[in-house]
């Protein structure tokens, strides 16, 4: 055994040697740093880490976080690049502070390859299970590895199977990078226990006599959600507008209760002028046009064919707003971006031909608005997690709770939300928001939970045949102001 380890170390030195004469100076630093430490790394990590300014940091960081043993190193053994994203503030209209961008994508970096996907689920692992054990009954929490069949153990892994078994029982596969254990719950007797593929849970129990099963016997424990706090506050009561899901384009847009929001901006409408944001800030949460081959059969449902055409008329509508007005758009579903998630901002084709005033941001996007952070997020997974639970799509708020609490926009992969295999994964939620918006399901609704406050502003679109299949029931024509200094809001209904 000690022969075929020296064999192993002269062969990895060997490997090290050859590479090494085929890199730069700065490759060749990091081939040198690694092969002191018995490590082989892919010629990806070696071009990655030699192009980061502190990439010997990052390695380090890396390799503490690896748990146990490693021969070879690839990209997805490596922790997010030490490189927290830099705001991006763009100046607002008028006397309005500015908008900052503080997350979101800027480039994408998915190529397709297998070390992206590794990478991305390690990164949603890290990252998770840290906030998992922060909760105190996962203080002392091992790797599954590091099993033994006497007493009680607490364990932290990623679902990777879920399969409800006879007489109110689930049996459920965990991973860590290191290992898959089976494990398995009693449901209770009112409710369930709702534990979704992909996400990443904490438990407690005793293992089997065989040791290939933990039978839990304690809570299931999901990411913390952080210490109690008050919700960031502006220091002026600031207005901000949000509204969603215009499908501008579509023969069901709402025409008519559109014209008169846009009135009502203007001032020309008697209802709670109190709440027009002038100045002040209006986020649109995706879906702004109707798009094309979103869903089948879609053309016949159209007014407009073109999409670009689409982008054009919300521009002449945008147009119609007051110039100190903020507007701020999002991409969603329905939009000229890739389906997969995260989505990148609307491209130059569109944005060109509008304003320089118009911001636009990704999909999810975290603001920070007059010193409230607002996490907007379109809505895309919805369609994963109402199967999964006891929820339908005119109830978003509790769809949205469920992302909450497992710190996470899009849990389930594989499903009907496709997510790009980024290098990170950006859609966790690494802080927790003061306003979490969303859209998609076209149902309206305003609820404070915890120390964030949820809203879905509905749609400007009356039901389609294909929504009334999806079980889609519109809740139109309305738009939610924010009083970003006290945090009252007010439904604003357009439709009369």
């Amino acid at each position: 055994m000690t022969y075929q380890r020296d064999a192993e170390k002269r062969d990895n030195g060997l490997a090290h040697r050859v590479l090494a004469k085929r890199l730069a100076l700065a490759e060749q630093e990091v081939v040198k740093w690694l092969s002191q430490r018995n490590l082989l790394p892919s010629p990806d990590v070696v071009a990655r880490a030699a192009a980061h300014p502190d990439g010997l940091e990052w390695l380090e960081r890396s390799l503490q976080a690896l748990e146990g043993e490693r021969l070879f190193l690839g990209l997805g053994d490596l922790v997010p690049e030490p490189i927290e994203p830099r705001p991006v503030v763009h100046a607002a209209t008028g006397e309005l502070p500015p908008v900052i961008i503080r997350r979101q994508i800027e480039r994408t970096r998915a190529d397709g390859k297998l070390q992206n996907y590794v990478a991305l689920f390690n990164d949603r692992f890290r990252t998770l299970s840290r906030l998992v054990r922060r909760d105190p009954a996962m203080r002392d929490a091992i790797g599954l590895r590091q099993l033994e069949q006497e007493g009680e153990h607490s364990v932290v892994g990623i679902v990777a199977e879920v399969r409800p078994l006879t007489g109110r029982r689930m049996r459920v596969v965990l991973e860590d990078p290191d290992s898959r254990l089976a494990v398995m719950f009693n449901e209770p007797e009112e409710g369930s226990l709702d534990i979704f593929p992909d996400e990443v849970i904490g438990v407690s129990g005793r293992l089997s006599r065989r040791g290939d099963l933990l039978f839990v016997n304690g809570p299931v424990i999901r990411p913390h959600q952080g210490r109690l706090r008050e919700p960031g506050r502006a220091e002026e009561p600031w207005t901000a507008l949000f509204i969603s899901d215009l499908h501008i384009g579509s023969g069901t847009f709402q025409r008519a209760a559109w014209d008169r929001f846009v009135a009502w901006l203007n001032g020309d409408v008697d209802y709670n002028q109190e709440w027009i944001p002038r100045p002040g800030y209006l986020v649109l949460a995706g879906d702004v046009v109707d798009g094309i081959d979103s869903y089948p059969n879609q053309e016949t449902d159209l007014e407009i064919t073109d999409v670009w055409e689409q982008y054009a008329v919300l521009q002449r509508e945008l147009e119609k707003l007051p110039t100190d007005i903020q507007v701020i758009i999002l991409p969603g579903n329905h939009d000229a971006v890739r389906l997969m998630e995260p989505q990148l901002p609307l491209p130059a084709r569109v944005q060109e031909r509008f304003p320089p005033s118009v911001i636009f941001t990704a999909n999810p996007a975290l603001l920070d608005l007059a010193g409230v952070n607002v996490l907007c997020y379109h809505g895309k997974s919805f369609d994963d997690i109402v199967g999964l639970c006891d929820l339908t799509y005119d109830k978003p708020l509790l769809m949205m709770k469920e992302l909450l609490q497992r710190r996470h926009l899009a849990p389930v992969y594989g499903g009907k939300t496709p997510l790009a295999p980024e290098d990170q994964d950006h859609m966790l939620i690494r802080e927790m928001p003061d306003i979490f918006v969303t859209g998609h399901v076209h149902s309206c609704g305003v609820e404070p939970y915890h120390a964030t406050l949820l809203l879905n502003p509905g749609t400007w679109q009356s039901q389609t045949d294909f929504q009334r299949m999806m079980g889609f029931q519109p809740d139109p024509n309305r738009a939610i102001a924010v009083n970003l200094q006290s945090f009252e809001t007010q439904v604003l209904d357009f439709n009369s």
